[in-house]
């Protein structure tokens, strides 16, 4: 990997406290190794900045690298609605090239737009080749494996058994956990309340716990989806729910 040195740079350290240098930043193995003045060792590239701004990449939260083919098929429609009749037979018709090809081009568009980091539920199957196509990419991220063992109107592809879930995403962390120098990691990802039984939830938790692994889910993203939550859980509302 080529040591590179920016020079003449606004720095935007985002540091504790939100220094501003004017400077350099130098990075070498993919590592930054100074900020501030120019460091005397050579690099094998130099750039000028002519006093731009230098900023960490920006880190995106949440995203479906796999829903990037899907864009405008449905902005009309209601969460459940659109998930039921468009998005999960979209991603259960999704083939090994298609979802390479998805993540692809949401990892361009992401890093074309100052994105180099992010947090992403992929679809139930084929995930190995959304972590390939990162660590081709040279982005981090965290991946996780949607999970969904409950719910109507879910297509037979997408419907798991629980402990299959289960060891999928644990086989995908022993794959990938620390993988491309330790720019890939992977996450439990219950997909929601509404498409996971209470049994995957707790176990969940529980992997979680023990392997201090992040959870990536989606909760209270509509009127209608809270409703269904209280029917099926009691009473609780979504995130009450969750934290019992």
């Amino acid at each position: 990997m080529p040591a590179t040195l920016v020079r003449n740079a606004t720095i935007l350290t985002m540091n504790d406290a939100l220094e501003i240098i004017e400077g350099a930043v130098g990075v070498r193995d993919g590592r930054i190794i100074s900020v501030g003045p120019e460091p005397d060792e050579p690099f094998d590239t130099t750039i000028d900045a002519g006093g731009a701004y230098l900023l960490p990449g920006f880190v995106q939260t949440h995203i479906h690298l796999c829903q990037t083919l899907f864009r405008g098929f449905a902005d009309d429609m209601p969460l459940l609605d659109w998930l039921k009749r468009r998005v999960w037979p979209l991603e259960a018709a999704h083939t090994p090239s298609t979802l390479r090809a998805s993540a692809r081009v949401a990892s361009a568009e992401l890093l074309l737009s100052g994105t180099t980091t992010v947090l992403t539920m992929e679809t139930v199957h084929d995930t190995d080749v959304v972590f390939e196509a990162l660590a081709e990419s040279g982005m981090r991220a965290v991946v996780g494996k949607c999970m969904m063992d409950s719910a109507d109107g879910v297509p037979p592809r997408l419907r798991e058994k629980t402990r299959a879930s289960i060891d999928e995403s644990l086989a995908l962390m022993k794959r990938w956990n620390g993988a491309a120098n330790g720019r890939l990691r992977a996450a439990f990802a219950p997909r929601f309340a509404v498409s996971c039984s209470r049994e995957l939830l707790e176990a969940v938790g529980q992997l979680s716990r023990e392997r201090q692994a992040l959870i990536h889910t989606h909760a209270s993203e509509n009127r209608d989806e809270v409703e269904v939550v209280r029917q099926l859980s009691g009473g609780f509302s979504n995130l009450e729910y969750l934290a019992d």
